[in-house]
């Protein structure tokens, strides 16, 4: 597979996650009856902190696929092992967060926009190497 063609998937893929842990946030930000500034604040900083290191990721990422024979890549090679792990285990994580009571919605709903903001960023990123040129 193509470099391009594996950094679009990845970034369809980052897109959709993106997209869900999003509507997670919002959900739960409905269910709020003030919004602080505090929650607007932490919003924009967990977007701030996480959209720098998806972006690193992404860059790096599309370099490995590169370095990958054209005739060897499949579409399993979109993120590295360590990044399937990770992914598996923030889900675990993102699960248990929710369903626990002492952690207030206020907190889940600006972390998971914030969150979720970033993935989508991440995600259209990894959709624009379709128009970047080849050396990344």
């Amino acid at each position: 597979m193509k470099t391009k063609s594996l950094a679009f998937i990845a970034g369809i893929i980052w897109l959709i996650a993106g997209f869900n842990v999003c509507r997670i946030g919002v959900v739960s930000w409905t269910h709020i009856d003030n919004t602080s500034v505090l929650m607007i604040m932490g919003c924009m900083v967990t977007m701030f902190l996480f959209s720098n290191m998806f972006v690193k990721m992404l860059f790096k990422n599309v370099r490995r696929i590169r370095n990958i024979d054209a005739d060897k890549r499949k579409v399993w090679h979109i993120m590295p092992v360590k990044s399937y792990v990770i992914m598996a285990f923030m889900i675990t994580f993102g699960i248990l967060l929710r369903s626990c009571p002492a952690i207030p919605p206020s907190f889940i709903a600006s972390f998971y926009v914030g969150l979720g903001a970033s993935l989508m960023i991440a995600g259209l990123l990894y959709v624009s190497t379709l128009l970047c040129p080849e050396k990344l």
